[in-house]
């Protein structure tokens, strides 16, 4: 079974958690890391466990907390090349952690498979993330 939490929705900030079984996904990172931390632990959810983040474009409400959490964490970051791209200065773990997909593909997590898709935005490579199995 797949659970979805909303950390985070608006123009302050944005971030989701997506679980099912092990598998920890976060969806976005527009908000600081501590409070990002603080969520997933209030969730039962260990920090430390995330198995990836995926970013869906570049704008500060989607990313102002993945520089430090990438820094504390470890955690591999999915994302379109061109919105690696742009946030490469940003944060710098990228080089290390960035995992590049081009949207309309798809990739296994654990017992999930998440597939990416085109989204009209103006951002470089923005797309969404749809989620299934568990």
């Amino acid at each position: 079974m797949i659970t979805i939490h909303t950390l985070a929705s608006g123009s302050e900030g944005n971030a989701a958690l997506v679980c099912a079984g092990d598998v920890h996904i976060l969806v976005d990172a527009g908000i600081s890391a501590r409070r990002i931390t603080s969520a997933l632990k209030a969730l039962g959810a260990d920090p430390t466990r995330l198995s990836a983040v995926l970013v869906t474009h570049e704008h500060t409400d989607h990313v102002s907390g993945l520089a430090t959490l990438t820094k504390q964490l470890g955690v591999p970051v999915y994302a379109t090349a061109p919105t690696l791209d742009r946030l490469e200065r940003k944060v710098p773990a990228l080089a290390r952690l960035g995992r590049a997909l081009e949207a309309g593909t798809g990739f296994q997590l654990g017992e999930l498979w998440v597939e990416s898709f085109s989204t009209p935005h103006d951002a470089a490579g923005s797309v969404g993330y749809a989620v299934t199995g568990g």
